[in-house]
C-alpha cells in the first residue's frame, strides 16, 4: 500500500493506524502549491478530488476520506487492538463518532487553513470549535479513556489529530484539562510517535 499525505493534515490519522496495526506501506507526500507529489505525479491522477489522504492498494484500487480509510486498514487486521468491533452497536458506535470528527469537528477548522477568511468567519469559527471542546470536555468527564465505550478505535486517532490544531484556531487545549490529558496521552502511543516522526512533526506532537 501506498499513502499520499500531507504533513499534520487528517492524512495522519490514517497514517497512524496504518503504523498502529503493523501494516506494511510506503509513504509519498503531496505538496498542494504544485498539484504533484514529491515524485513529480500528478495528485489529481491518483485522487481527482486533490485531497489527502489516498490510499493506494495493491490491487490498484485507490481509496479516499479518512474516516473510510481508517476503519478500511483497521478491518484488515482484525487481531490489532483498533480492530473494528463485531457487534453492531458498538462498531455503529465507532462509526457516529468518526463521523462528528470528521465532519462537525474537522471541519469548523476549515477557515483557520484559508488565506482568504476574513477574521468574522474565524472567529465564528472559533466559537464553534469552543462548542466541539466543551462537548468533548464532558465526555472525559465521566472517567474514560477513549472516546467510545472506553475502548481504543480509529476514532481516537483521527480526535487526536484534530485535537493537534486547536492551537491553530488561538485556544489553548489547556481550558479542557480532560481533553488536553487524552490528546498528550495518545501523542505517545508509539503509533503516534512513530507517524509524527516520519512527517517530520515529533517535537510539535
Amino acid at each position: 500500500m501506498k499513502l499520499y499525505y500531507l504533513p499534520g493534515s487528517c492524512s495522519l490519522a490514517t497514517h497512524i493506524v496504518l503504523r498502529e496495526v503493523g501494516a506494511a506501506f510506503t509513504l509519498e507526500r503531496y505538496d498542494p502549491s504544485k498539484g504533484a507529489t514529491e515524485t513529480g505525479a500528478a495528485y489529481t491522477a491518483i485522487n481527482a478530488k486533490a485531497r489527502v489522504p489516498a490510499l493506494a492498494l495493491d490491487s490498484g484500487d485507490v481509496l479516499t476520506e479518512g474516516a473510510a480509510l481508517v476503519q478500511y486498514v483497521a478491518g484488515q487486521h482484525p487481531g490489532s487492538e483498533l480492530a473494528l468491533p463485531t457487534d453492531a452497536l458498538a462498531r455503529t458506535r465507532v462509526q457516529e463518532a468518526l463521523s462528528f470528527v470528521s465532519s462537525d469537528f474537522h471541519k469548523s477548522f476549515s477557515p483557520f487553513f484559508s488565506a482568504d477568511t476574513d477574521d468574522a468567519a474565524k472567529a465564528r469559527a472559533k466559537a464553534q470549535v469552543e462548542r466541539h471542546l466543551t462537548y468533548l470536555e464532558g465526555l472525559f468527564s465521566d472517567g474514560r479513556t477513549y472516546f467510545v465505550d472506553d475502548r481504543l478505535s480509529v476514532a481516537d486517532v483521527y480526535l487526536f489529530v484534530v485535537l493537534r490544531w486547536v492551537e491553530a484556531a488561538g485556544l489553548d487545549l489547556e481550558a479542557w484539562p480532560k481533553v488536553s490529558a487524552f490528546r498528550s496521552r495518545m501523542s505517545e502511543r508509539p503509533g503516534s510517535r512513530a507517524a509524527l516522526q516520519a512527517e517530520g512533526l515529533l517535537d510539535a506532537a
